[in-house]
């Protein structure tokens, strides 16, 4: 009987991963073998931007409201972010009323930070 041999992917940290909350979202020191420190930006609001209120099936799932309005489930960072959401479970109940970004402005303007994170300065 044959072996199957079991391919790892190989990892990609999250600095390379061009929709990531840590390239896009702030700013990350980047260790050897880690990741360091994260500084969250602030997203300024806009007059344009999309006010939306959370359905049932949308309930503490950032992944399924960033995919119904971006099309794009790994933006879910961006939901929670922009709203200043830290605990889904008390934020993000049915019929609370959450503030989006538009799309041309999410894709144009707020996903444009390059990858790769900040080298950390190593004192030691």
């Amino acid at each position: 009987m044959a072996q199957r041999q079991i391919q790892r992917q190989p990892k990609v940290l999250s600095t390379n991963r061009r929709n990531s909350r840590y390239v896009q979202g702030g700013r990350t020191t980047v260790w050897p073998n880690r990741l360091g420190f994260w500084e969250r930006n602030v997203i300024p609001q806009q007059d344009d931007d999309i006010f939306t209120t959370i359905t049932q099936r949308q309930s503490f799932r950032p992944d399924l409201i960033a995919f119904d309005f971006f099309r794009k489930q790994e933006l879910g960072w961006l939901v929670l972010q922009y709203n200043n959401i830290v605990d889904i479970n008390l934020e993000m109940a049915e019929g609370t009323e959450i503030r989006l970004p538009n799309a041309d402005r999410v894709f144009f303007d707020l996903l444009n930070s390059p990858t790769g994170g900040l080298p950390a300065n190593r004192t030691t």
